[in-house]
């Protein structure tokens, strides 16, 4: 649950110790305090452009997150606040996508405040408070200390007050500060935004490039996975299994000692993902079947396999959610920031970006000694799903380097649609298991013949467009 309330407030330096606002208002007993937030933004720095932050604080009168952003009329700013939890609430996390899409985010700097604050009364009535801030920030190995202050209104004091208090803070030797925010003012000084690719990155830039997107794109789908929306389990499985792609492929560039851990993990979370995802593909593929064959299907055929795949899928994330939402889940996530945050880049990440060719070139010829022994004995599914898992290393090795080498754009499509159609036959041969087992025990039907007959169709398209689809990437 978030809390939504716009915040109207002025920033200033070389406020005097005790301001006398020219008698528009009289200055309430001081409290003093000390927060600590820790601030998040993406690697390149894109909430802070865009004059949003994103904190997590302790301290003071509103421990929590907030996420604050500008107004679209009027001073101030917007303010998002939910309650103090360990991890980025997902709602405020959907917010910012507004902003950063699907960009990781991660934390940037970590600010201490020391605060006096009063407030501000007119006619007995509190209009708007004074904090006075020793404030001290910490971004990376680099840090920093300086003295504000702010005004900020109370809500429903008419805004004009702001201006008049601001008026006479200046004619006391008081000056606007530079920055509107304090992560603002630490980032521009201090902080060192993540590049973007370019012809003289290095192959630490592109491989964090590529991990923080996969990092990015499940945090951006970590509420609908929680919530079955559409397309979120898939989409969270994709960016799991490229970041494990990538941490494999190009072993030589990370220090194994972190990420071989780190691949396990995602290993774990790739098949917590993969159980739903599967039922879900079944479901649809089977619902579809049996509306075609419409009468000529048994009914209880039908209901056997369908209402089987929704249990399946039903049970299964009932238990993906219960894992994200344990310590192993949470400590995964952990480390995924950390990843991008404490890079465990080994020496060869200084190397050119040209230097990552080799890996995939690597695991193009991989993929290729795993197609003959494929052809050797075509009708051993599991050698051609082993050609399936080894196509998407390439591609996704390939898509990571394609930035900086755009010539890998094209072979990166290639080996997706060897993914694609290779998939439809791992598709047919997971539903062959299926029926195998439902049909045991089942009502004896004519119709268990229609979809046996229909698999092996499916089986024979299949592996005639995978080949077609190999023969192209490899040629």
């Amino acid at each position: 649950m978030s809390d939504r309330a716009a915040e109207v407030e002025r920033k200033f330096v070389g406020v005097a110790p005790e301001p006398a606002f020219g008698g528009l208002v009289d200055v309430g007993q001081a409290t003093a305090f000390t927060m600590v937030a820790t601030y998040w933004d993406t690697p390149g720095h894109a909430l802070a452009a865009a004059g949003w932050s994103l904190r997590r604080r302790e301290g003071g009168h509103d421990d929590g997150w907030h996420l604050k952003r500008p107004r679209t009329a009027g001073a101030g700013r917007i303010e998002v606040a939910a309650p103090l939890a360990a991890e980025l609430p997902a709602a405020l996390r959907e917010e910012a996508g507004t902003v950063i899409g699907t960009a990781p985010l991660v934390p940037v700097a970590e600010i201490t405040t020391h605060r006096r604050e009063s407030a501000l009364l007119r006619a007995g009535r509190v209009a708007a408070h004074l904090a006075c801030d020793e404030v001290t920030v910490r971004v990376g190995a680099a840090g920093e200390a300086w003295s504000e202050a702010e005004v900020e209104l109370e809500p429903g004091t008419d805004e004009g007050l702001l201006d008049a208090l601001t008026g006479a803070l200046l004619a006391e030797g008081a000056q606007l500060a530079p920055h509107g925010s304090k992560v603002a003012r630490a980032l521009d000084r201090l902080g060192t935004p993540r590049a973007a690719l370019g012809p003289g990155s290095s192959a630490g830039d592109v491989l964090l490039d590529y991990a923080g997107r996969q990092v990015g794109m499940l945090q951006a789908q970590a509420g609908g996975v929680r919530i079955d929306a559409p397309d979120a389990v898939h989409k969270a499985r994709v960016a799991t299994r490229r970041l494990r792609s990538l941490l494999k492929t190009f072993t030589g560039f990370w220090e194994t000692a972190r990420t071989e851990p780190l691949r396990a993990e995602l290993g774990w979370l790739a098949g917590l993902l993969g159980a739903p995802r599967d039922a879900e593909v079944l479901a649809e593929e089977f619902g579809d079947l049996f509306a075609e064959l419409g009468s000529v299907a048994d009914s209880g055929v039908r209901q056997r396999v369908l209402a089987h795949l929704a249990d399946a899928h039903a049970t299964s994330h009932a238990e993906l959610v219960a894992a994200l939402d344990g310590p192993r889940g949470v400590a995964l996530r952990g480390e995924l920031v950390r990843l991008l945050v404490e890079p465990p880049l080994a020496e060869r990440a200084d190397e050119p970006a040209a230097s990552l060719l080799e890996a995939v070139d690597r695991a193009e010829r991989r993929a290729e000694k795993l197609v003959a022994r494929a052809e050797r004995k075509p009708g051993k599914l599991a050698r051609w799903h082993e050609v399936r898992k080894a196509g998407k290393a390439v591609r996704y090795c390939a898509e990571a380097v394609a930035p900086v080498h755009p010539e890998l754009a094209e072979r990166a499509a290639a080996w997706e649609e060897v993914g694609e159609t290779l998939g439809a036959l791992q598709d047919a041969a997971v539903a062959d298991e299926l029926l195998a087992d439902l049909e045991q025990g089942g009502p004896p039907s004519a119709t268990w013949g229609v979809l046996w007959a229909i698999q092996s169709d499916r089986h024979t398209a299949s592996l005639t467009a995978g080949r077609a689809a190999l023969a192209a990437a490899l040629e």
